[in-house]
């Protein structure tokens, strides 16, 4: 009976435990970024929240820079977005956003919260490897979103976008060991 007891614990405690992945909030590029961005040069970056559990209402974070070379020239939203507080990069305020209806991750278990155009003001060349990172709003201290029926808090996991790249890594190979891959 034990056996069982446990078999059946360990059949319903398993597949909850892979499916419950925690939210990741990151910058993306639509590829234009690869030429390596020189100076006054503008770009987009997407804001996209992947998860897959919640009907999301509002998200809040901050994206910090190392320095001024980085700057966010404005913001586009989705439609849905009702209203923004703040500025992604402010130090004091950060960015806080809310939608209705909610961002619901549907069918692909990412939404779109905002666009980012984006410049740099130095060349690549001064700014290798150069990092850009979702942390938490100093207005409350968190990273965390909000979801629907309740605005109860999620918490969020903030990722790290480089630019101007100094090295991409690759790896020596033959056709005969790529085409082993789909064997």
């Amino acid at each position: 009976m034990k056996r069982v007891l446990l078999t059946v614990a360990i059949a319903l405690l398993i597949p909850g435990l892979l499916g419950a992945a925690d939210a990741t909030l990151g910058l993306y590029s639509d590829g234009k970024l690869h030429y390596q961005p020189s100076m006054l040069t503008s770009f987009q970056l997407h804001l996209f929240l992947v998860q897959s559990d919640y009907y999301v209402t509002a998200i809040e974070y901050l994206l910090l820079a190392p320095d001024a070379n980085f700057q966010v020239q404005s913001v586009e939203y989705p439609s849905n977005q009702q209203v923004s507080i703040g500025s992604p990069t402010d130090p004091l305020e950060g960015h806080a956003i809310s939608y209705w209806p909610p961002m619901t991750g549907f069918p692909d278990g990412y939404d779109l919260m905002a666009t980012l155009n984006c410049i740099t003001v130095a060349p690549c060349e001064l700014m290798p490897d150069y990092p850009l990172l979702i942390t938490v709003n100093p207005e409350s201290g968190e990273l965390r979103g909000t979801y629907y029926p309740e605005n109860e808090t999620f918490p969020i996991i903030g990722l790290t976008t480089y630019l101007c790249l100094d090295q991409i890594a690759v790896e020596d190979g033959t056709w005969g060991a790529i085409k082993s891959l789909y064997k």
